[in-house]
C-alpha cells in the first residue's frame, strides 16, 4: 500500500513538472502543440515556430474569401470537395509520408467552421484552451478564459486581420439570423 502511495506521489508530481514546461514555454510565445493547424508547418529551425506553408495558406485564404462573400458553409464544404481539396487531416498524411487508409477524404462544415474562426491565422496564438481534469484521468476539459495564453503577431500572417473582423461580423450576423 505505500508503495502505491509513493508511485502515486511520483506520477503526480512528474505531471506537475511536465504541465509547468510546457506553461512557460506557452508564456514566452512557443508554440506547443504536436501539429501545426492547416496552412502552417513547423520550423525546421525551431519547431516551436510556425512557418506559412504555401499550398494550404492558398486553400484557407480561399476559405475566407469565399465566406467575404457571403457563402455558406455548407457551399464552401462542397466546393472543396467538388475540386477534390484534401482534407486538412488527408493533406497532413501524405506531407508526412503516412499511410492514408481510413483517414477521411472530405471537408465537414466544421473543419471550415474552425478555419474561419482560428486566430491563428492572423499572426495570434492562443494556447492552454484545454486540459484534462487530472493526470489519472485523460478527459479533456475546457478551461476558463482566465487560463488561456494569447500573443499576438507571434508568426506570419495568412490573411489580414481586417478580413478575419469581417469574416467573424458575418458570422455573428448569420447566427442573428437564424
Amino acid at each position: 500500500h505505500f508503495r502505491s502511495l509513493m508511485n502515486d506521489y511520483h506520477l503526480r508530481d512528474l505531471s506537475n513538472k511536465i504541465k509547468s514546461v510546457l506553461n512557460s514555454k506557452k508564456a514566452s510565445g512557443q508554440f506547443a502543440a504536436a501539429y501545426a493547424p492547416y496552412g502552417y508547418c513547423k520550423s525546421e529551425k525551431d519547431r516551436h515556430k510556425l512557418v506559412v506553408d504555401e499550398y494550404a495558406a492558398g486553400i484557407v485564404r480561399r476559405i475566407f474569401e469565399m465566406r467575404l462573400a457571403g457563402t455558406a458553409y455548407a457551399k464552401i464544404t462542397a466546393a472543396l470537395n467538388t475540386e477534390g481539396i484534401a482534407s486538412p487531416q488527408l493533406y497532413w498524411y501524405r506531407l508526412t509520408g503516412k499511410d492514408t487508409s481510413g483517414i477521411p477524404q472530405l471537408w465537414t462544415d466544421s473543419m471550415v467552421k474552425i478555419i474561419l474562426r482560428n486566430e491563428v491565422y492572423i499572426g495570434n496564438l492562443y494556447m492552454n484552451l484545454t486540459g484534462t481534469r487530472s493526470y489519472k484521468d485523460p478527459t479533456r476539459i475546457h478551461k476558463p478564459k482566465s487560463e488561456w495564453i494569447r500573443h499576438e503577431n507571434m508568426h506570419e500572417a495568412i490573411i489580414p486581420s481586417e478580413t478575419w473582423v469581417k469574416v467573424q461580423e458575418i458570422d455573428a450576423a448569420a447566427k442573428q439570423h437564424s
